[in-house]
């Protein structure tokens, strides 16, 4: 149990650099992806202890925890809605922080359902993949390198260069082009996936 609270209590400390910089009238420099911002606010008003605006805004990203059941049968959605009644905020950062691992996964899935064919829709869903680890799960991976003396944040983010390359080339007007490597994509993704469990033995897959 302490190991366990001490995981939720880093997950806090990864993030909070990143929310005193949001501010609360959400002063990003650019528009953010949905879930970013819900996280970001999840985290800001739950540390205020503001449950109807957290409560508010886990509503608003609902059809995003829909399609994680919908693609791997996990529903996230009761224990969110438990942590929320109970008010308890660690227990709800443990859970988005694990929304945020579906939400990945889901960019590698639909990535492998299409093989890779359109590059422009895979490179996009590989960067937003990216982007959910280093803003959201990355700070939390660090400290658990300095904790453990390893390289999970290291290996995890070469991967996802890796990644990058086995995404092919469309060429300049179709000269040029290069292939997709759909079996190395889906390999070193789930490399990063287990790598993951690593820093966060309690996501449920």
């Amino acid at each position: 149990m302490k190991k366990f609270t001490a995981i939720h209590c880093l997950v806090l400390l990864s993030l909070s650099i990143t929310i005193q910089s949001a501010a609360y009238g959400y002063g990003y420099a650019k528009e953010e992806d949905p879930l970013i911002k819900v996280f970001k606010a999840v985290i800001f008003y739950g540390r205020q202890a503001n449950w109807e605006k957290v409560s508010r805004e886990v509503n608003s990203i609902s059809d995003r925890i829909a399609d994680v059941y919908a693609i791997f049968k996990i529903d996230l959605r009761p224990e969110i809605n438990h942590a929320i009644q109970k008010q308890d905020f660690q227990s709800l950062t443990n859970h988005m922080a694990n929304l945020v691992f579906f939400a990945i996964r889901e960019k590698f899935y639909y990535n492998i359902q299409e093989n890779l064919t359109v590059y422009v829709r895979s490179k996009v869903r590989l960067g937003l993949a990216e982007e959910y680890y280093l803003t959201l799960l990355a700070g939390n991976v660090r400290n658990y390198d300095a904790r453990h003396k390893t390289t999970l944040h290291e290996d995890i983010y070469r991967r996802f260069v890796r990644a990058r390359g086995t995404l092919g080339s469309a060429g300049f007007f179709g000269a040029g082009a290069i292939p997709p490597d759909v079996k190395e994509f889906e390999r070193i993704t789930k490399e990063i996936e287990n790598l993951l469990f690593l820093a966060f033995p309690y996501f449920k897959a």
